[in-house]
């Protein structure tokens, strides 16, 4: 089908149908472009005011603009601060390059073809106005039918046929898949991955095939391999100069020894294994393959290293939402020493004294009131002893004491700690700890009139507990893909039974928790994500005779600005005394983080790309038992927040209302029943990092 061109009036309208035939008429029409109108450096150009792109098939809006780069003029405000202001502010206006345009539409056929799609259209509409002062672009891809994977070959590992199962059993590249291109790239490098760590450091993809079936549209592929000699670690040679750690503590961080297998995966955990011990600021593991070393199949390994400090003391300005307290600020001193006594054995000691609710207390300033609020503090100090290596390399064991006063509204917490931990590396993303705990805690309530003689007792507690966590989130700070889940059983009252009480209070329980944590890009270009979060547990005594409740630290509380956000902090229980804290509780969160300005632009000192808005839903409540759970008890909450990215992580915002307040009397339990503002709004939240 032939494209054609309508003249009317001032509006000129370009219209393709046939991709080949648009690429040929887009080309000549820059040369004609170049003469009808003024030139990029000349007095007008053709102002981008609608760029609509139109998609059907698999493919999305956000995939197919995100491979462009004409774009549609941006909001009127940050293009008011762009030309008013400053040029680092806002965001320029966007205009009309027809050699631009043509290139993305070239793109844009390697793109569909990339992902499959080699029988894909692409239709464009240009509309020129007010005298080509503006132009509307409209794009539609039709993409037709989609190429499968008809056959999957790979050649050059023959010589390797005892391992091949093992190399080809997750492989990504399955007979009736849609053909994907980066998936392809994906299968290579798997492939070159597990060769590498099956003692074929050299291995090489040679070629890659891919043939169209002209019946069926549907491809073949042949990937061919060169492996290589087998190799085997050699020597392993440690730095020349003087190093501040016994050269053992070296050897004994690495995941291999001579004479074994070579596996890339091995030199990558050991290089790990030095890096986590803190003693270097990096550390790395080369191995080295000898030019006239022709008949040679081991490969000697040199190790790198610069030391950091062994000591140092580290003074803190605490400016931060303890407590999830509007405001907390107070300071901090810490000393380290990496390698305490040799054996790179990590000794610390830190100190920190918190004032909360500092808000009030500036409130207080500025008002006419004569009632000086009362500025609830937090002072801690913690020592700690970490040994990295426990039998293997894979395990740290660690000793921690502690003691720690919390003042707050409603109760004051003493509680003395010491503990000995376990962590122990399971596989790549798996962590399993255990943990060993003398735990004193001393409640002091300030009202004490509606509570039981048990939620006031001090206790003396031995607790036992075991942690499995996997995480394959992509981002520590901001992830947009992958999982996180942790679970937790602990247990209390075994030892102190056996050993009579030692005379003192102690609570006899089991403990279950756990969290789960899921994130889902909504786009392949990542400019909005969909988080959800799912945490609970219970606690249970488990011996009538001893009524002892499960000590304050070990409950169960919800409300905050990690938690519920319509609610303040450990303030939303289904039950009267919400300051004691429940044995049952479930809580979950979805959040739609959305980036603002995809596009960038700048404001002051903020590059606009890091601003996302998030709209969330909360919901959950604590119970007394998990016998008293009832679904009309689960509180809502909903609001919307902004975050700002740092490199530490973002800086976050959050407004919330009360959806459904469970507590409240029926009829003014729901957000539409409520006085706005009044009843339903909670208090503004802010913090570091994102709520989950």
């Amino acid at each position: 089908m032939l494209g054609f061109l309508l003249t009317t009036g001032s509006v000129k309208i370009f219209k393709f149908q046939n991709i080949y035939f648009a690429l040929l008429c887009s080309f000549l029409l820059c040369g004609t472009m170049a003469l009808s109108q003024p030139s990029i450096h000349g007095a007008q150009r053709s102002e981008i005011s609608s760029l609509k792109i139109f998609v059907d098939g698999g493919l999305s809006e956000g995939d197919i603009s995100s491979q462009m780069m004409t774009k549609q003029t941006p909001w009127s405000p940050l293009i008011f601060l762009n030309e008013t202001l400053t040029k680092n502010l806002g965001a320029p206006r966007e205009y009309y390059d027809p050699l631009i345009f043509y290139n993305d539409v070239l793109h844009l056929t390697s793109y569909l073809h990339d992902r499959g799609y080699f029988a894909a259209q692409i239709d464009t509409s240009l509309s020129f106005r007010e005298d080509d002062k503006y132009v509307d672009i409209t794009l539609k891809v039709i993409s037709n039918h989609r190429s499968l994977i008809d056959s999957f070959t790979v050649l050059g590992v023959q010589e390797f046929e005892n391992k091949q199962s093992d190399i080809f059993r997750s492989s990504l590249i399955k007979v009736g898949i849609p053909f994907d291109k980066n998936l392809l790239i994906n299968e290579q490098d798997q492939l070159l991955r597990s060769l590498k760590s099956s003692g074929y450091p050299q291995a090489k993809l040679d070629s890659v095939s891919i043939k169209r079936f002209a019946s069926t549209g549907n491809i073949f592929v042949l990937l061919r391999f060169n492996t290589g000699k087998r190799f085997t670690f050699g020597e392993v040679f440690l730095p020349e100069e003087e190093t501040q750690v016994e050269p053992e503590v070296i050897l004994r961080q690495l995941d291999f020894a001579q004479g074994d297998i070579y596996d890339e995966e091995k030199r990558i955990s050991s290089e790990q294994n030095l890096n986590r011990l803190g003693l270097f600021e990096n550390a790395s593991v080369r191995p080295v393959f000898a030019h006239d070393s022709v008949g040679s199949t081991s490969v000697p390994v040199h190790i790198s290293l610069r030391s950091q400090e062994l000591q140092e003391i580290t003074p803190e300005i605490l400016v931060l939402n303890e407590n999830n307290t509007f405001l907390s600020t107070g300071l901090g001193l810490g000393y380290k020493h990496r390698n305490f006594f040799g054996g790179a054995k990590n000794f610390s000691i830190t100190a920190r004294g918190r004032l909360n609710y500092v808000d009030q207390y500036v409130q207080y300033l500025f008002s006419s009131s004569k009632q000086k609020p009362t500025l609830y503090s937090k002072a801690d100090i913690q020592s700690q002893l970490i040994f990295p290596y426990f039998y293997s390399n894979k395990t740290s064991a660690s000793i921690t004491l502690s003691a720690e006063k919390d003042q707050q509204v409603d109760y004051t917490l003493t509680t003395l700690r010491a503990k000995v931990g376990f962590v122990t590396r399971l596989a790549t993303y798996t962590v399993g700890s255990t943990d060993f705990n003398i735990e004193r805690v001393d409640p002091a309530y300030r009202t004490v009139q509606s509570l039981r003689v048990e939620d006031t007792t001090k206790q003396f507690n031995f607790i036992e507990s075991f942690t499995l966590q996997r995480d394959k989130t992509n981002n520590i700070f901001s992830p947009t893909s992958g999982f996180f889940h942790s679970g937790t059983i602990e247990e209390a009252g075994l030892i102190s039974h056996t050993a009579g009480g030692f005379g003192l209070p102690y609570s006899e329980y089991y403990k279950f928790s756990f969290l789960l944590k899921h994130y889902f890009a909504v786009s392949s270009f990542e400019s909005q994500i969909i988080a959800l979060k799912l945490r609970g547990g219970f606690a249970q005594l488990y011996n009538s005779k001893n009524t002892t409740p499960v000590p304050l630290p070990r409950r169960f509380f919800a409300g905050g600005s990690g938690s519920v956000r319509g609610w303040k902090d450990k303030q939303l229980s289904a039950f009267g005394n919400d300051i004691v804290g429940g044995n049952f509780a479930v809580e979950g969160s979805i959040e739609d983080r959305l980036q603002l300005f995809p596009n960038k632009g700048k404001f002051l000192f903020m590059n606009l790309e890091n601003i996302w808005s998030v709209l969330f839903l909360d919901y959950g409540n604590t119970w007394n038992t998990y016998a008293d759970a009832k679904l009309n008890d689960v509180a809502l909450a909903v609001g919307f927040g902004l975050r700002y990215e740092t490199f530490v992580g973002p800086f976050r915002f959050d407004l919330a209302w009360r959806l459904y307040d469970p507590k409240k009397p029926q009829g003014q339990q729901w957000l539409y029943e409520q006085q706005f503002f009044v009843n339903s709004f909670s208090l503004v939240q802010f913090g570091i990092g994102h709520a989950f």
